[in-house]
């Protein structure tokens, strides 16, 4: 993010913010589901969001499941956060295997993904905090 000072062009001597940086791509990588005594581990997904940035941001947020060797996606939603806010997203689980990719506009978006048994509760196998989540580049 860079700043611009007032200047002569500027005439309402009011500081411009612009934003310079690449959008920030992040995946949990391939996640294994399989079931386990016929119950699979994670029934449901959710996705945390939190902008600690000063600027509105945008997130969108893409869940794919593995059928084969076939990525197939079921997730697509793109969100617009205000300063401070947070969102948290729920999403079905009950695949073999699952991946979900986050694609931001500042670096400053805070995501983390928990999966969550049928009864509701954390599973640690599927719990990523935002500084474990892939770095992905942009295509």
């Amino acid at each position: 993010m860079t700043f611009t000072s007032p200047s002569v062009a500027n005439k309402n001597n009011k500081f411009q913010i612009s934003s310079k940086e690449r959008d920030i791509y992040f995946s949990t990588g391939l996640m294994e589901n399989t079931p386990v005594d016929g119950v699979r581990p994670t029934a449901s997904t959710a996705v945390l969001i939190v902008n600690a940035d000063i600027v509105r941001v945008t997130v969108q947020i893409s869940g794919y499941y593995l059928s084969g060797t076939t990525n197939v996606m079921y997730v697509l939603e793109l969100y617009s956060l205000n300063p401070g806010e947070v969102v948290t997203r729920n999403y079905y689980a009950q695949f073999n295997a699952f991946r979900f990719q986050f694609e931001t506009s500042s670096q400053t978006v805070e995501i983390s993904f928990w999966g969550k048994d049928s009864a509701g509760n954390l599973v640690a196998a599927h719990h990523i905090l935002p500084s474990k989540l892939k770095s992905l580049f942009p295509h």
